[in-house]
């Protein structure tokens, strides 16, 4: 089993510091109850998160965010935003896996994992790039 944490215990992204200038709980949201080694969190707008910080198999500490509604998926805006407050200015990723290896607990759930270990939580390489006639894209 991983090894868990806080993710306030965990330093998750300096959360509240002048350096990251993220705050804890994200302007809008409040937490609603600790949560395994997290908390929940509700948005004003309904939209949901689970946060945890876990110490996966690659030896690096990873923030995982579920986002959700009650009735509905998140949109893709709804979920920049949720990056945005979770993370900053800082990578963070949506992860496919193999039908296999797939889990499923709600239907209108999406995740958001952002490693700790990371200056600004890049692992995997740059694919955006500057298009001809089109400026950056990923």
């Amino acid at each position: 089993m991983a090894e868990e944490l806080s993710p306030l215990d965990a330093g998750l992204l300096e959360i509240g510091s002048k350096l990251s200038g993220l705050a804890f709980p994200p302007a809008g949201w409040r937490i609603t109850q600790p949560w395994g080694f997290g908390y929940a969190l509700e948005h004003r707008d309904g939209m949901r998160a689970i946060i945890d910080c876990s110490k996966k198999a690659d030896d690096r500490w990873w923030v995982h965010v579920s986002v959700s509604y009650r009735n509905r998926t998140p949109s893709h805006a709804e979920m920049v935003r949720a990056k945005v407050d979770f993370f900053g200015n800082r990578y963070a990723y949506a992860v496919y896996p193999p039908d296999s290896r797939y889990v499923n607990i709600h239907g209108h759930c999406l995740h958001l994992w952002g490693m700790v270990d990371s200056k600004e939580g890049a692992v995997l390489p740059e694919f955006s790039d500057v298009l001809p006639d089109v400026g950056r894209s990923i």
